[in-house]
C-alpha cells in the first residue's frame, strides 16, 4: 500500500471515535517495571494513567506519565501531562526530561500548546545544564501537522487500537527531537501467548515507527497488550532495556468478559531477533551522551 492509503486509514480511524466524549473503557492505569536485558534486574518503572477531564470547557483525555530509571548508576527520567481531545488532538502537553549526573544535572522542559485560534502550535524548550540555562519557542502551523499524535496522545491511540481494533497499517504525523513534523506510523503484529499469574493470555501488538529524519535510522517500538487494553511489555529496537508488567491489575477483564470484538490483526512478521527491550514510554527515540560511557549514547527514559 501507498503510504497515502496509510494516511487515510489513519484519518478513518479518528474519524470513528466520538468527537465529544472520552472512551472509558480505556481510562486506567498502567504499571510496568523496566528490566535489563542483559541481567533482567529491575532498573526503573512506567506509571500511565489515563482519565478524564475538562480543558476549556470541553471533555478531554487526561494523560499522566512517569517513568524514571538508572543507567550506569545515573538516575535518568521523564514525566509527562497532556490534554488531549476525544479525537486526540493535542491540547497541551508539558514534559520534563532528567539526566543528573553528578555536578552537571541536565534538564529540558518542552511545554506545546494549541494557540486559542487552533492554526497553530507554540512550543517552549527550556535546557539547562547545571546552573546554565538556554529557552526558545517555536510554532508550527497545524496545517503542517494533519492528524498530529504527541507522545500523550500515542499512549491514547495505542489504548483505542485495542479496544477498537487496529485492521490494517495507519499513518500520523509527529515530531523530530528538534521539532520537525515527521511521519509516525502504527502497524498491527500477530497476537502473542503469554503466561500471567498461572494463566494464558493472548497479547495483542502494535508496532509503531517514527521517521526521525530523512537521514537517521527509524526508531521502532513493540508493544503489546493484554485484551482490555492494559499494557503488557513494551520493547524498542536496540535498547538494552525492556518494560514488563509484573502482575495483573486488579481492574484486569478477561478475554472471555470482553464485551467489545476482540480485534482481528490478521497476519503479519515480528522480528524479535532484531527488537531489544525499551526503557522508556515516551520519547525513546531521543539519546544523550553521558560521560564515562567510552563515547556510546546512553538512552534517557524518557518517560
Amino acid at each position: 500500500m501507498s503510504n497515502e492509503t496509510h494516511l487515510i486509514e489513519g484519518r478513518t480511524f479518528i474519524e470513528r471515535l466520538d468527537a465529544a466524549k472520552v472512551d472509558t473503557r480505556i481510562l486506567f492505569k498502567d504499571r510496568l517495571l523496566t528490566l535489563s536485558d542483559t541481567t533482567g534486574k529491575e532498573v526503573g518503572e512506567l506509571s500511565v494513567m489515563i482519565d478524564s477531564a475538562t480543558y476549556c470547557g470541553k471533555e478531554c483525555y487526561l494523560v499522566q506519565a512517569s517513568s524514571n530509571g538508572i543507567i550506569d548508576g545515573i538516575p535518568v527520567g521523564t514525566n509527562i501531562t497532556a490534554y488531549v481531545t476525544p479525537r486526540l488532538v493535542t491540547l497541551e502537553h508539558s514534559q520534563n526530561e532528567y539526566v543528573n549526573i553528578p555536578g552537571k544535572e541536565l534538564n529540558k522542559k518542552t511545554v506545546m500548546t494549541l494557540e486559542t485560534d487552533e492554526d497553530h502550535y507554540r512550543i517552549s524548550t527550556t535546557n539547562s545544564e547545571g546552573d546554565e540555562e538556554d529557552m526558545s519557542t517555536v510554532t508550527i502551523a497545524t496545517s503542517d501537522m494533519e492528524n498530529f499524535i504527541s507522545e500523550g496522545a500515542n499512549l491514547v491511540l495505542q489504548r483505542l487500537g485495542i479496544v477498537y481494533g487496529m485492521e490494517s497499517k495507519m499513518c500520523f504525523t509527529s515530531l523530530s527531537s528538534d521539532n520537525q513534523p515527521v511521519a509516525v506510523t502504527y502497524s498491527p503484529l500477530e497476537t502473542r501467548s503469554v503466561s500471567v499469574q498461572n494463566m494464558t493470555l493472548e497479547t495483542v501488538g502494535i508496532e509503531r515507527v517514527i521517521e526521525d529524519s530523512p537521514i537517521a535510522s527509524p526508531t521502532t517500538w513493540n508493544t503489546f497488550f493484554l485484551a482490555d487494553g492494559h499494557m503488557y511489555t513494551r520493547k524498542q529496537l536496540n535498547s538494552p532495556v525492556y518494560m514488563k508488567l509484573r502482575q495483573l491489575p486488579d481492574n484486569f477483564i478477561k478475554e472471555e468478559d470482553v464485551e467489545w470484538e476482540f480485534p482481528d490483526f490478521g497476519k503479519g512478521t515480528l522480528h524479535w531477533e532484531d527488537d531489544l527491550e525499551m526503557l522508556s514510554q515516551f520519547l525513546d527515540r531521543k539519546v544523550c551522551r553521558i560521560p564515562g560511557r567510552n563515547g556510546h549514547s546512553a538512552l534517557i527514559p524518557l518517560l
